[in-house]
């Protein structure tokens, strides 16, 4: 009986030891495209929130400058039957940004004037799609469901994955490696979600974006 004891305790202290062991902290600094696309989409949504000519201005002239690549999407079959459309879309298509900025200007010239200079940029060519850099893409996620992306991230390197919703739920983030062991989340009450992590091995990993709500979400979705 006392040997057992003993056993049960030696048991309790190793698995108290193991639930307090900490991760390796991530000191590095976050991509400066991954930063540029996250306040870009913040201002978006701002910006249509606000009827701010000048946020949307700002987030299309930041979008159109970020060389990103295009992130493919494996979406969770949903009935879009059964779907309201909502006001508050999440739009981030540059063009349309500045078409609706001029919308909410009106008569204000100088404002006008900036969205016409920012829109010279785009039909000059200077838009998004280097090869070899970071991935972009827009995307819903329905009510009470989920949507999987794929993309691989190379052994021993800072992986960074951000997430920006419309603001309407609470939208959680989870990673997975090829063998489905969730490597990194991001699960606090907001639609906002960072995940940072150093893989061991090179591979494809699975992002999920969850949607805690009832009603669909539109968002924006970056990896460095």
């Amino acid at each position: 009986m006392k040997k057992l004891f003993i056993v049960l305790c030696l048991f309790g202290i190793s698995v108290t030891a193991f639930a307090q062991e900490e991760k390796p902290t991530i000191d590095k600094p976050a991509s400066p495209e991954l930063t540029a696309l996250q306040t870009a989409a913040s201002l978006a949504r701002y910006g249509y929130a606000n009827y701010s000519a000048t946020a949307l201005i700002e987030a299309a002239k930041i979008f159109s400058e970020t060389k990103v690549q295009d992130l493919g999407m494996k979406g969770v079959p949903a009935d879009p039957q059964t779907v309201t459309e909502k006001d508050n879309k999440l739009v981030l298509d540059p063009a349309q940004l500045l078409a609706d900025a001029k919308k909410f200007a009106g008569k204000d010239k100088v404002v006008l004037a900036y969205a016409k200079q920012v829109e010279k940029g785009l039909k000059s060519g200077s838009t998004r799609g280097a090869v070899g850099g970071p991935k972009y893409g827009e995307g819903r996620v329905y009510g009470k469901s989920y949507t999987d992306y794929q993309a691989k991230f190379w052994a021993n390197e800072l992986a960074e994955v951000i997430m920006v919703g419309d603001g309407d739920n609470d939208l959680d983030m989870y990673v997975y490696d090829e063998r489905g062991n969730l490597i990194a989340s991001d699960t606090d009450y907001t639609d906002q979600c960072v995940c940072r992590w150093v893989p061991a091995w090179t591979g494809t990993f699975t992002i999920r974006i969850v949607n805690r709500g009832a009603v669909y979400s539109d968002f924006a979705i970056a990896t460095n």
